[in-house]
């Protein structure tokens, strides 16, 4: 189908004029690409710290003090406890191999599923060695579970390198 010259003048008045259309096409291609920012990468206010996270879920659900994971024989030879108050000793005994999965360091740094404490704390060995009963029981042991936010964090934290800060 051809357009005679009063159909193509009535189709130009309708479109807008080039520079118009040009300035339209970046501005849409500028918000293409704002949209396109998911914000994927993690703000710094949340990424889980050592010391303000994964500290004081220690301390409320692992038995700081003279709990299970607390006394000088601490339960499955995991001693969770800051000492004499050096987070630094306590991460550096967190990335030691696990006792009931050798296998596996309690936190492998970068890499969740690779951390037998993150399975501990879900209560999930699916594909583990160990799997099921020589796994021991979900932790914290015969107490509640810990919220799926605490879990969330943890397996965060680990994501993002287990780092002391």
């Amino acid at each position: 189908m051809r357009l005679d010259d009063t159909e193509r003048d009535v189709m130009r008045s309708l479109l807008p004029g080039e520079k118009q259309l040009r300035r339209w096409v970046f501005l849409l291609g500028g918000l293409a690409l704002m949209g396109g920012c998911d914000g994927g990468e993690v703000q710094p206010e949340e990424r889980p710290t050592f010391s303000k996270d994964v500290v004081p879920l220690f301390q409320g659900s692992c038995g700081f003090g003279s709990g299970c994971h607390g006394t000088a024989q601490p339960a499955g030879h995991v001693q969770l406890t800051l000492g004499s108050g050096d987070a630094a000793t306590l991460l550096a005994r967190l990335k030691e191999k696990s006792v009931r999965e050798p296998s596996l360091p309690l936190v492998d740094p970068g890499n969740p599923s690779g951390s037998f404490l993150l399975h501990k704390v879900t209560g999930d060995y699916t594909g583990l060695p160990c799997a099921p009963s020589a796994c021991g029981e979900r932790m914290p042991q015969r107490s509640t579970p810990l919220p799926q936010e605490s879990l969330d964090m943890l397996e965060l934290w680990i994501q993002q390198g287990a780092v002391l800060e």
